[in-house]
C-alpha cells in the first residue's frame, strides 16, 4: 500500500518509537492521527507535524476507550498498534491487577483496535494493519520480564492467524519486532550498555521499518542488529539455548538496573 495519501492512527504516540513512526509517516504523505495518555505531549507532535495531523488522548489500559478511539478516529487505511507498557518486574513481584493491566495494554487493546480497524477496511477492501511488538516477542531472554515477554509473544500470534483471517480482502497485516533501541526504552532509562555484539537500533529505523512493511506488505520485520538477528533466527530452533546464552552474556543488567538489583 502506498502511503502518500492515505490516514493512518498511530498509538502510543507520545513515545520514542510512536514519535518516530508518526513522523515517518507524515513525511511519506500520511495523515495523522496520533493518540496517547499525554494530552500537551499529543499536542506539541501534532504542531510539529502540522495540517491535517490531529491528536486525540486515550487511556489503553481500558478497552472501552480502545473502542472509543476508533470510532472517533473514523474509517483510517492503517492502524500502527504500538502503545505498550514494560513490565521489568519478575511474575512473582507482579500483583493480579499489574498482571491484567500490562495484558490489557500490550495484547487486549491491539486486538480490539485491530478488530475494528478489519471491520472497517474489510468493508472498503483496502488497508494495513501493524503490531508493533519485541525481540521479547521472539526469543525469551533474562533482559525482559515474563509478563512482557508472553504479551509480545501474543501479538506475534495475533499477527499472523489475522494475515491468515484477511487474506484477500485487500487487507494488509504486519508485525514488527524492534531489538534493543538507543535513545528511547529501558537503554535510555537505565544508561546500562549491552555487551558489544548485541548493538542497538534506533527508533528512526523502527520507524522506516513499519513504513516499509506497509508498502511492501511485509508479514514480519525484525529491526535489530545481525547479532541479535542471529539469535533470534537460532531461538526459533533452540529457544531454551538462546536464553542460556543470552543470560550468560550478561543480557539481564538492563533489567536489572530497572529493578534496582544491580
Amino acid at each position: 500500500m502506498k502511503l502518500n495519501g492515505r490516514s493512518a492512527l498511530v498509538t502510543g504516540a507520545t513515545g520514542g518509537i510512536g514519535r518516530a513512526i508518526a513522523r515517518e509517516l507524515a513525511g511519506r504523505g500520511s495523515a495523522l492521527t496520533v493518540t496517547g495518555r499525554r494530552e500537551p505531549a499529543l499536542h506539541k507532535l501534532v504542531d510539529e507535524l502540522g495540517p491535517p495531523a490531529c491528536a486525540l488522548t486515550a487511556d489503553l489500559s481500558r478497552l472501552d476507550e480502545a473502542d472509543d478511539l476508533m470510532d472517533r478516529a473514523g474509517e483510517v487505511d492503517i492502524l500502527v498498534a504500538n502503545a505498550g507498557v514494560g513490565i521489568p518486574q519478575d511474575l512473582t513481584m507482579l500483583s493480579d491487577s499489574e498482571i491484567e493491566e500490562a495484558v490489557r495494554v500490550n495484547l487486549l487493546a491491539p486486538t480490539a483496535l485491530a478488530r475494528a480497524a478489519a471491520i472497517s477496511m474489510k468493508r472498503r477492501g483496502r488497508g494495513h494493519i501493524v503490531f508493533i511488538s519485541s525481540g521479547a516477542g521472539l526469543i525469551a531472554t533474562p533482559g525482559n520480564g515474563a509478563v512482557y515477554t508472553a504479551t509480545k509473544w501474543g501479538l506475534r500470534g495475533l499477527g499472523l492467524a489475522l494475515r491468515q483471517e484477511l487474506h484477500g480482502t485487500g487487507v494488509g497485516v504486519s508485525t514488527i519486532f524492534p531489538g534493543p533501541i538507543r535513545d528511547a526504552g529501558m537503554l535510555a532509562d537505565t544508561g546500562v550498555t549491552l555487551p558489544r555484539a548485541f548493538g542497538t537500533s534506533s527508533p528512526e529505523d523502527v520507524a522506516r521499518a513499519v513504513a516499509g512493511a506497509i508498502e511492501r506488505g511485509t508479514p514480519e520485520t525484525t529491526v535489530a542488529s545481525a547479532g541479535v538477528r542471529l539469535l533470534a533466527g537460532i531461538g526459533s530452533v533452540a529457544p531454551v539455548l538462546i536464553g542460556d546464552l543470552a543470560r550468560l552474556a550478561g543480557v539481564g543488567r538492563v533489567r536489572d538496573a530497572m529493578l534496582g538489583r544491580r
